[in-house]
This record gives C-alpha cells, structure tokens and sequence, in this order.
C-alpha cells in the first residue's frame, strides 16, 4: 500500500482517532488525515478549529510513538451531500499521492456498500479490529458542563481542554450546550423542525441576520425563524434537510428568493465578505449560501 487516508472530526481528538492513525502509519508509508468540518462555525458539536485539532492530534499521535513526519492533514469541508463530500476527499488525496498510488482508506465509517465502492473507486478499505468506539459526544458534555472528562482523552488534549476552560469561547459554548439541551427537549422524539430562511442577493450584497440567543450567538444567519413544533411553512421552497444540519435534531429548511418579509432582523453584508468567512455562519447557512448560488449560474 503506497498510502492511507483518515477520516474524522476529532472533536476533540481520543484514543481511537490516535489508534486510527497509528494503525494507518502501520499500513502505509505516507498517511493523509481529513478533518472534517472545517468549514463550520465553533459549536457544540465541532467545538474546536482545524489548527487546534490537527496540534492536538500530532501531539497525541507522537505521545503513542508514531511517526508525525510521515503524516499529512488537511481540512475538509462538511458538504450535507455525500457525493460531494466523497469528491473533495478523492480531490485531497491526488493533491498528495499520485495518481497510480495504492490507497487504503483506514479506520472509515461508513459501511464497505455500493456506496463506499462508487465514492472511492480503487481504494481499498482497511478496518480497525480490536480499537473499541468512543463517544466524542460525552467528552463534550463533560468538557461543556464541568464533569470529569471520561476515559479516552490523551492527556495533551485533556490538558489542553482544561486550559481552554478559562477563555470566553468556552463560557459562550457552555451557554449554547445548555440551551440546545433545553431546545431538544421540546422535539418529540422522532420529531422534526421546519425552519423557514429567505435569500436576499442585490447589488453585490446578502441580507444576513446576526444571531442573538445562546444558540450560534454572533454568528451570521439567513434571515428566518423555526416554526412551532409540528407546524409547517405554507409555501414550498429550496429545501434543505440534511439530519446533520441542524444543532437541536432534525430540521428541514425552506428557502425562498427575495428580500425577508417585514419584523424579520436583517442587515446587508458584502457578498464577497460573506463567501470568504464561512467560520462566521451558523450551522450550515454559508453552505446554503454557495449551494444556491451555484445553481443559479
């Protein structure tokens, strides 16, 4: 095998991420490592920015005695579309093997189906027998509201965690765990939300709203609002439903051309600005954004 490719978020990085990319090392001479997410806003599900991840990584991945000389990380978008997000990955990868290179993909979680075969045609999947699953999500809520970290953290991250404690992005984030926590609870289980956003484009500008609540506080929004628990918009519209969208659960967003009706808070951004800064949206509004863009071409 000539090289392998990880895959993950690493929110934060635990012990199955460091095994993953051990095992890779033992696999291949040159290991590719994606972090995906990357162009999605601190939250509480992707809580920490590419360079953090990728120092925490290296560090955790050299403290278990691999080789970091021979590991290269890159960031990788969420595109809420799985063929897209598959040719990003196959894009990276022939910008660091060539293009008659052996690739394994280690340590993948999606399943060795039609699927995986048509997205990486060519590679072969190497599966991670004997590393047992973690819950990046618990580390979270441990991290977020002051509990111990459970087992599983290397102890670079769980130092560094512990510092990142006293700074304010961690105060806002542990505000947000709280109010999405808050917010689930009114979804039945089961249950969907539908959220209505309007898409104003005039004269090199996009209305973009600033949000205001616990929940993706000061970051740019399309202008809209979620309905009501079991309500739905009346009008049909540009539909976005990816189940990863959204922070609380399941969402299904509506977008509709033309300025935002009236009581609803928007303001004009410069849309080359608004392009450049996806960090800046909340959840997956700067995707939209360029998504509907593009189509309209």
């Amino acid at each position: 095998m000539d090289g392998a490719v990880f895959i993950g978020r690493c929110q934060p990085p635990h012990d199955a991420h460091v095994a993953s990319v051990i095992a890779a090392l033992n696999t291949a001479p040159r290991v590719l490592v994606l972090l995906g997410s990357a162009n999605l806003a601190r939250s509480v599900r992707n809580p920490l920015s590419v360079p953090e991840r990728a120092w925490l990584l290296r560090r955790a991945v050299q403290d278990a005695g691999g080789d970091v000389r021979r590991v290269t990380i890159r960031p990788l978008p969420d595109r809420f579309d799985g063929e897209r997000w598959a040719a990003d990955v196959r894009a990276v990868a022939a910008t660091v093997f060539s293009a008659d290179a052996r690739v394994a993909l280690v340590g993948h979680e999606k399943d060795a189906s039609g699927a995986y075969l048509r997205w990486f045609p060519g590679w072969t999947r190497v599966g991670l027998p004997g590393i047992p699953a973690l819950d990046a999500t618990s580390i979270r809520a441990a991290w977020l509201t002051g509990m111990p970290l459970p087992p599983g953290v290397p102890s670079a991250v769980a130092e560094w965690l512990a510092a990142f404690t006293c700074t304010r992005a961690h105060a806002r984030l542990a505000l947000e765990w709280q109010a999405v926590e808050a917010a689930r609870t009114e979804v039945p289980p089961g249950g969907r939300l539908h959220e209505e956003r309007w898409m104003h484009v005039h004269a090199g500008h996009v209305w973009l709203h600033t949000r205001r609540d616990d929940i993706g506080r000061g970051l740019w929004a399309l202008p809209g609002r979620v309905l009501p628990v079991g309500e739905r918009p009346e009008c049909d519209g540009i539909v976005f439903d990816h189940p990863a969208r959204s922070l609380v659960g399941q969402a299904v967003a509506r977008v509709f051309l033309g300025p935002p009706p009236g009581g609803l808070d928007a303001h004009p951004v410069a849309l080359n600005i608004a392009l450049s800064r996806p960090r800046r949206f909340h959840e997956d509004h700067h995707v939209i954004l360029t998504r509907v863009l593009g189509a309209a071409k």
